[in-house]
């Protein structure tokens, strides 16, 4: 089932399962399969708290499906042209995906089979003053009701730049969340990102519970890519971009907010 949407849209099935890639977080490092550090604890909860019209966990199966076609409607719908050129960047590819992603279905109680919607886009934005090379965002100090100073993340749009070299960026906006990076090396890179569910008063932005996993994919030099799902709960979330190599797949940087 194909459809054309602004730029080169393809809706197609795809199966987006927890663990896939089987990777281990190593700061600086390779990664390598089989441990819980890089694929993230997927059954670990943070502090959360549910966007409204969202269902709420225990619905009914047709309750979930109806939320799920309306989002995958707003998805068909949307001028993914126009959404790249309001952050100072240019379209150069879209696609909108059906997928089986049971992490993000677990983190907000859906049927683990439920099918939702991913948003996937390539872009040039050279022109982006928010893709420009950026350090990575401290933890902010803030004051409990009882006068007790903790740690707490930054609020909004983030970005850092990364190994790469390159500038990851983490957002919400239009109802999704997204995470992009930018390629500013030679040649080309293979890799894919990801998003985590996070603890608010994380200092630095580790890995956590998977949220989001977005396809394997190759970038060029100069090139952005991004991946969006629908925003379905406020707290604390990581992206880190996975390189592939040799064996496994490397951390090559990260970034993090409370949206």
């Amino acid at each position: 089932m194909t459809r054309r949407l602004t730029g080169r849209s393809v809706l197609r099935l795809a199966a987006a399962l927890v663990g896939a890639c089987g990777l281990v977080a190593v700061a600086g490092a390779t990664a390598t399969a089989g441990t819980s550090a890089a694929r993230g604890d997927g059954t670990a909860r943070y502090e959360v708290e549910p966007v409204p019209g969202v269902p709420v966990a225990g619905s009914p199966d047709g309750v979930w499906q109806a939320w799920a076609a309306a989002d995958r409607q707003k998805a068909a719908s949307t001028d993914w042209a126009a959404a790249a050129a309001a952050r100072g960047c240019v379209l150069t590819g879209v696609e909108i995906v059906d997928e089986v992603d049971v992490a993000y279905n677990r983190a907000m109680g859906a049927p683990a089979d439920l099918v939702t919607t991913r948003v996937d886009t390539t872009e040039d934005c050279s022109g982006s003053p928010a893709m420009a090379p950026a350090t990575k965002p401290e933890a902010q100090r803030a004051t409990t009701a009882d006068g007790i100073s903790v740690l707490s993340l930054p609020s909004g749009t983030q970005c850092a730049t990364t190994t790469g070299p390159g500038t990851i960026c983490i957002y919400k906006g239009s109802g999704l969340i997204t995470t992009s990076w930018e390629y500013r090396g030679s040649g080309s890179v293979t890799g894919f990102l990801r998003i985590y569910q996070i603890s608010t008063s994380s200092s630095g932005c580790p890995t956590g519970g998977i949220w989001h996993t977005g396809p394997s994919s190759t970038w060029s030099s100069g090139q952005t890519r991004s991946t969006s799902k629908t925003q379905t709960q406020n707290g604390g979330y990581s992206a880190h971009i996975w390189k592939q190599v040799t064996i496994g797949h490397s951390d090559w940087g990260s970034t993090c907010a409370v949206l």
